[in-house]
This record gives C-alpha cells, structure tokens and sequence, in this order.
C-alpha cells in the first residue's frame, strides 16, 4: 500500500457535496497533501477513486462527536 499522494484528475469541479463525499475521502490522513499536489497543478477536480488509502478514515466523527461539536447540537449549548 502506498502512502504517496496519488489523486486522480477530474475533468470538472465537484459542485454538488454529495459528490465529494462519494469521490473524496475528507478523513484521509493524506487528503491536505492530495489537496496541495492538486492546486499545485492546476486541476479543475479530482478524485481519490484510484487512491489506496481510498477506504483508510482517521478521525472520522461519530454521530454523536458530530452533534455535540455543533453549536446548538443536542446539549443546548
């Protein structure tokens, strides 16, 4: 398995937040390396669909983690 940032170009930019969640993995240890080789050359979009890290989640939060870090979450604060 390679730790390489290896994304894949996309011919547009994903618009809709459905689609990145789909074509991206956003809890990607190496995602802001990808994000930088990715503005770096210019790229429209991208994708991490040939990524080997593609399934690899760190720090993903539960539903729980997710409503309590929100202001207004479920604690009422």
């Amino acid at each position: 398995m390679s730790i390489t940032p290896c994304p894949s170009p996309l011919p547009t930019a994903l618009r809709d937040e459905e689609a990145v969640e789909t074509q991206r993995n956003l809890f990607c240890p190496n995602y802001d390396a990808c994000l930088h080789l990715v503005v770096k050359r210019g790229w429209e979009g991208w994708s991490c669909r040939n990524c080997d890290l593609r399934a690899f989640r760190v720090g993903e939060p539960t539903a729980r983690e997710f409503a309590v870090a929100r202001p207004g979450g479920w604690d009422g604060n």
